[in-house]
């Protein structure tokens, strides 16, 4: 029964009990929790949020869009998942697995990442309302528009906590002294 409870998936926050504990518990330094490798992991995951969009604006061959628009689509995939793991998965862990202190974190981000996403709406709806004023298909809609909002959306926590997190590398150097 015991194992049952370690793997456990949640489904809301996309995360298993397992890999959020190990996460949470290791203690081996590594590049991606240093804030200036964090800081360059939100910056680039930044810009492909844009790109996505402009993508669909600005090239106007279809098979170049398309290739563009998987090579960027990747990225963001493979950013959200390493952001989130140079957070320690903070971000969208439930509240039965952190303490007080990362759940207030926690919570302190998700405030910042919806002004912020709020704040982010408006040039995507101006994206929005350029191709949609064009002859456009939905598809073009979508992957200009409403995957990237959603990349961003799902994102936004950990990006907050990514860029306001110390390194962790410079909190053990202190500790030591």
């Amino acid at each position: 029964m015991g194992t049952e409870r370690e793997k456990r998936f949640y489904w809301v926050e996309g995360v298993t009990r397992d890999e959020v504990v190990k996460s949470l518990s290791d203690q081996r330094p590594t590049r991606l929790r240093e804030r200036g490798v964090r800081r360059a992991l939100v910056v680039v995951y930044s810009g492909l949020v844009v790109l996505l969009p402009a993508i669909e604006v600005l090239i106007q061959g279809r098979k170049v869009r398309s290739y563009l628009e998987i090579f960027a689509l990747a990225g963001l995939v493979l950013l959200y998942f390493v952001l989130r793991r140079s957070v320690r998965h903070i971000g969208d862990t439930p509240d039965e697995l952190l303490d007080e202190r990362l759940i207030s974190l926690r919570n302190a981000a998700y405030l910042i990442a919806y002004r912020w996403l709020a704040a982010a709406v408006l040039p995507f709806m101006v994206v929005f309302y350029r191709l949609g004023g064009q002859e456009t298909q939905g598809a073009q809609l979508v992957s200009g528009v409403v995957v990237p909002l959603m990349m961003l959306a799902a994102a936004l926590p950990s990006v907050v906590l990514a860029w306001q997190l110390p390194s962790e590398r410079l909190e053990e150097v202190a500790g030591k002294e």
